[in-house]
């Protein structure tokens, strides 16, 4: 980008300001038109920075680099601000960090080819194997021809610090035969070095003469030594201080001598050796290494602290309600948990706070022994909090308790603080208002709720005033446990309760150091229980 050279006049001026108070607001797109303005009808470096700072951020990261650059070069004129002077500074700077964000991309042909042209988004490139600069983000086409050879084209899209590397490999055309005027290449030019050879030549000459003069001076006689160690005179003189030792004269060992690996070894450590290292006392026999067993894994590091949560839920089957009256249904209490639990050797004890939601639909229920007129329509949409201590047993499955079976068992505490239990009188659903003859039990699943005392008419055995539900009509909330109406009995809407499981099984799985997955079930007072988690370790 070419700016025009500082003037000492006044326009662009308020272009600049609101541009730059723009771009240290963020608002770049708005930012970028004013900057232009201003730096097309006067130049300013502190107008100019926030200009390439708001390319930086939409991306445009060539512009930005050229502004900077631009900016960094330039001296302080007449008429610049201090500000002028410190964007100038900063530009050198940013400079430097704009040009390690930018994208390079390099096309390296695996061979030479005649008549290579490279093309990057329609634009020749000059030399494809020196990086080329892009911006990030934007889509390339990358085409390539060469005489003989098929055109080939790739599209590509680089990150922000990208390195790409591209190796180049055309196809030929069926039929062409380029590769004779492969040789015809530069080569020619490098095989002069083959003429400074010649005079090398005559230099070799001189070796030669010296060569018959070597030649009866050859290390290869004394090699002719080994004929003559059977004429080992220091052996003998040896074998007087051995003779105390009157268990090894058999000298049957020299014609063991080709076998002298027992007998290397010894020389430079024991002095028994000299005796059998006779045939080479120069040499080190190899002696057969043997391998450490190898050594298991260190055991994974137990952790004593873990942090988790997960799903917690129980489930209450309708035979639970069949134990204390007749109806009911099979019900879902959903909620969930975070636990804290804390390694005791093999045990670990887990404190939990537990949310649970106690919501049943419209449900037909009525005490044991009671009659049939004694149907209720019951319905709940209670909401508890839980908190509880367990106490697990872990028998690892492995080596690093990868699996762990567990057992156990917990106690808490279980406070309704949401909702209310609703209770209705209820009459046949089957039965034809104003028919009292039709009033019969039937199947309770199909109850509907009574309205008022007789209401509908003549249902006034199952929906009327006479028993300890007289009130029971819509609208009805059960009191708490805790709560005793006057004339009536105690409610029974649970607000304190206690819970226990009892066993707890589960399944942990610990596929890395620090986390772990814990699958349970058990039987509680309020269902069986149900839970999925991870927990990780502190």
């Amino acid at each position: 980008m070419l700016f025009a050279h500082p003037a000492l006049a006044a326009p662009g001026d308020k272009e600049a300001n609101q541009g730059i108070n723009a771009a240290r607001g963020g608002f770049c797109k708005r930012a970028i038109p004013l900057l232009e303005s201003a730096e097309s009808e006067r130049h300013r470096p502190s107008s100019a920075v926030p200009l390439a700072d708001c390319y930086a951020k939409q991306g445009e990261l060539l512009k930005a680099s050229e502004i900077y650059h631009s900016v960094a070069s330039e001296k302080k004129e007449p008429g610049y601000t201090a500000r002028d002077v410190a964007a100038i500074t900063s530009a050198k700077k940013k400079a430097a960090q704009i040009d390690a964000r930018i994208p390079t991309l390099v096309v390296k042909p695996v061979e030479p080819y005649e008549g290579l042209v490279v093309e990057i988004n329609g634009e020749a490139i000059g030399d494809p194997s020196t990086p080329q600069r892009f911006d990030p983000g934007v889509p390339l086409v990358v085409v390539a021809r060469a005489d003989g050879h098929e055109e080939t084209s790739q599209k590509i899209t680089l990150k922000e610090k990208q390195r790409r590397e591209i190796k180049l490999r055309l196809k030929p055309k069926p039929g062409a035969t380029k590769s004779p005027q492969k040789p015809v290449a530069t080569k020619p030019p490098e095989k002069k070095p083959p003429e400074k050879k010649p005079p090398q030549k005559p230099v070799a000459k001189k070796p030669p003469e010296k060569k018959p003069a070597q030649k009866p001076v050859a290390t290869r006689p004394p090699e002719k030594k080994p004929p003559q160690k059977p004429v080992a005179t220091r052996p003998p003189e040896k074998k007087p201080p051995q003779k105390p030792v009157a268990t090894r004269p058999p000298e049957k060992k020299p014609p063991q001598k080709p076998v002298a690996t027992d007998a290397r070894p010894g020389p430079p450590r024991r002095a028994e050796a000299p005796a059998e290292g006779k045939p080479r006392a120069g040499e080190v026999a190899e002696r057969p290494v043997e391998m450490p067993e190898p050594t298991p894994p260190p055991r994974r590091k137990q952790r004593d602290v873990w942090l988790g949560a997960g799903f917690q839920g129980f489930f209450i089957p309708q035979i639970a309600f069949q134990l204390l009256g007749e109806g009911g249904r099979d019900v879902l209490v959903p909620g969930g948990d975070i636990a804290l639990s804390t390694r005791l050797g093999r045990f670990d004890l887990v404190f939990s706070v537990a949310y649970a939601r106690f919501w049943m639909p419209e449900t037909p229920f009525k005490p044991k022994g009671h009659p049939d007129t004694d149907y209720e329509i019951v319905e709940s949409d209670l909401q508890a909090l839980q908190a509880g201590a367990r106490l697990l047993w872990n028998v690892p499955l492995d080596r690093d308790e990868v699996f762990s079976f567990r057992l156990g068992a917990g106690l808490g505490v279980g406070w309704t603080f949401l909702g209310d239990l609703h209770r209705t009188q209820a009459y046949p659903g089957d039965a034809v208002p104003g028919d009292p003859s039709t009033f019969v039990p039937g199947d309770p699943y199909r109850y509907k709720k009574c309205r008022a005392p007789n209401d509908p008419a003549g249902s006034f055995r199952y929906c009327n005033q006479l028993d300890y539900d007289a009130d029971h009509y819509p609208g009805y909330v059960e009191p708490s446990w805790f709560t005793r109406p006057k004339g009536r009995p105690q409610g029974l809407k649970p607000v304190v309760y206690p819970w226990l499981v009892l066993p707890e099984i589960g399944l942990a799985l610990r596929p890395w150091d620090r986390v772990a997955f814990d699958l349970r079930v058990g039987a509680s007072v309020t269902g069986v229980l149900g839970g999925l988690g991870f927990r990780v370790a502190l």
